[in-house]
């Protein structure tokens, strides 16, 4: 089968987050099978992968727009004039957009198209190609409502952005997730929506350590705010609990925790598993509103790590998947020290083994 893949920025692109770490794998397992065609919202034109398979952009479109304050008032002007949310409009406001959209109809020709986040089903809508399949990494609103900051919500985002994620919903085929939870949510709004397993990739690497890791952007808000409770009150219980626990973080703007107590910060690190050589154990914290998955404690499975996370994470993955479950920095000081005693384990190797990608080409076939 011919399938056009659309993907939110050039896969090579691996400091851009975890969307990309994503697709690489849905893209290894679509390939076993199928004729894939690779077109990106953003990025480089003539873009090409870590196979050396070609991301076709039109190569126009702003990557990002937080840091440029022209084109954010170019955005805010945007939505004064239109029904749009900033998370569309961020994209829509730039010449750039159209000649994307006449690239992605261009190479949907013949293809069954699958979209892969937010940017790229937009994209599909501007185009006016119809959509087999659709991947969620996340319910949008359900960030917009916990992390917009004031001057969005005074714009309207967190009504603007409900109405044009549902609408969107709308038109795929089949719509997946990426959260079993956000699956149950999407449900709630009349989207037969499913959750799909991810593939894994079992990464070599025998090394033993004791040391507590992190990793990821320091800049996100919450990623900030789990650095925080790590550096404040879970270690202030770790000490309590007689527990000397040397921590290792890594990712861009992590050296600014390099001053705290235990802590070796790496700032961004040029491969992960000089980062996953360090740890045993993984912490994943989450607060607030859920949506979505957490990459990093898939990545650090695939390194035979095991993670520290909140129920809510666990419950988006896989209850039963190899996870030492904590709320809080009590239960998540407590669960590591059991760690340390050797009285947690979990068998991370089985369970990446049983994600091989049958269960996620299976589950994609529904759409075809």
């Amino acid at each position: 089968m011919k399938i056009c893949f659309v993907t939110t920025y050039p896969l090579g692109r691996r400091e851009l987050g975890g969307s990309g770490w994503v697709d690489r794998r849905l893209l290894a397992v679509l390939r076993r099978d199928h004729d894939v065609d690779v077109v990106c919202v953003t990025g480089d034109e003539g873009s090409w992968d870590d196979e050396g398979v070609r991301c076709h952009s039109a190569g126009s479109v702003p990557l990002e727009v937080r840091g440029d304050r022209a084109r954010l008032l170019r955005v805010a002007g945007g939505m004064l004039t239109s029904p749009q949310p900033y998370l569309a409009r961020k994209f829509t406001v730039f010449p750039g957009w159209r000649r994307a959209a006449a690239l992605l109809a261009r190479r949907a020709a013949g293809r069954k198209v699958v979209t892969s986040g937010w940017p790229g089903l937009l994209l599909a809508e501007s185009a006016g190609v119809p959509v087999a399949a659709h991947i969620a990494h996340n319910v949008e609103s359900t960030i917009a409502v916990e992390h917009s900051p004031r001057p969005l919500r005074l714009l309207g985002e967190t009504w603007r952005l409900p109405r044009a994620e549902r609408r969107l919903l709308a038109l795929p085929h089949k719509v997946f997730t990426l959260s079993r939870t956000d699956a149950f949510v999407l449900r709630g709004w009349g989207v037969g929506a499913s959750a799909l397993p991810l593939p894994l990739i079992q990464q070599p690497l025998d090394e033993q350590a004791d040391a507590l890791g992190f990793i990821g952007k320091a800049s996100w808000p919450p990623n900030e705010r789990a650095l925080e409770a790590l550096t404040g009150p879970v270690r202030a219980e770790l000490d309590r609990l007689g527990q000397d626990v040397p921590y290792v973080l890594a990712g861009n703007g992590t050296e600014a925790y390099a001053g705290r107590p235990g802590v070796t910060a790496l700032g961004r690190v040029a491969e992960e598993a000089d980062f996953y050589r360090r740890v045993g154990l993984v912490v994943v914290p989450r607060f607030g509103a859920s949506t979505g998955i957490s990459v990093k404690m898939l990545e650090a499975a695939e390194y035979g790590r095991a993670s520290v996370v909140p129920p809510q994470l666990a419950a988006a993955v896989d209850p039963d998947g190899p996870w030492l479950v904590a709320d809080g920095p009590r239960a998540t000081a407590e669960v590591v020290a059991a760690w340390r005693a050797g009285e947690s384990t979990v068998d991370v190797k089985a369970w990446v083994a049983r994600h091989d990608g049958s269960t996620t080409a299976a589950t994609l076939a529904q759409a075809f």
